[in-house]
This record gives structure tokens, sequence and C-alpha cells, in this order.
């Protein structure tokens, strides 16, 4: 349970401006059981920001390693898709800003041996190859 209203503190009085349950003991308002079930959102996912992010790749003999640096990451509400030629993105990060990413690959990859790693200030997604053969240096068509 949470209150989505706002605090209110006026005249000595506390309390939450979505159920108005008064009390002038603060441990008292810090106590109140919240009114609304359900998860709260810190942010109105509606108001998201789209933001440019930073990104590179890599390749080994049998995996290609896109980076994408933004900090802050929020995993539980980044989108993570691929599919053997195509690799799609949606990151959170930082004050509710969204990073998008929505490309055609240059080679064919395995999504079932491929991962994606969550780091303080990075995300890095490899991807196995399905061909052990060199990528061309431009990634993506």
């Amino acid at each position: 349970c949470f209150h989505p209203g706002s605090p209110i503190f006026h005249e000595g009085m506390k309390y939450w401006s979505c159920c108005n349950k008064k009390t002038t003991e603060f441990n008292e308002f810090l106590a109140q059981k919240g009114c609304t079930e359900g998860d709260h959102q810190w942010a109105d996912p509606s108001q998201k920001k789209v933001a440019q992010c930073r990104y590179d790749w890599h390749q080994t003999g049998d995996t290609v390693n896109f980076t994408v640096y933004a900090k802050k990451i929020v995993p539980e509400r980044c989108s993570i898709n691929c599919n053997p030629v195509k690799l799609k993105l949606e990151i959170f990060f930082g004050d509710n800003q969204v990073f998008s990413f929505d490309k055609v690959l240059a080679g064919i990859i395995d999504p079932e041996k491929s991962k994606a790693t969550y780091f303080a200030t990075k995300l890095e997604v490899s991807m196995r190859k399905a061909e052990f053969v060199a990528w061309p240096s431009s990634f993506v068509f």
C-alpha cells in the first residue's frame, strides 16, 4: 500500500492529500497505512524524456558485444528484444529518460545463447554469432 497524494503539513496538522487522515503527531503520520493498493511509480511513465546515449560495439570470433553507456539504469523498466537479425532496446535511466535503439544486424545471431548485463554506468548485450565469421565494420545495415 502507498499514498498517491502529497504530504501536507499545515498549522500543526500532518496528513496526505489523498486520504485526509489528520494527526498532530509526526510518528503517527509516518505510520499511516497507505490508502491505495498496487506498485508505486516514482515517475509518470507517459512523461518519459527521449535521450541519446553513447554506444559502441566490438566483436570476437563467436560474439558481438553491444554496449550502451547510461548512468542510473532502471533494469525493471528496460526492454531488450532480439531475434536472429534484429536488436531492439528501450533503456530507462536517470531522471525518467529513455534511449531507444532498433536496428537490423549485419550478421545472424543465436538469441537463445545471448545475454544482457546491467552495470552502474552501462548496459552490455553479448550476442552469440550463429556463424563464426567477422561482421563488417558497419555493425548494422
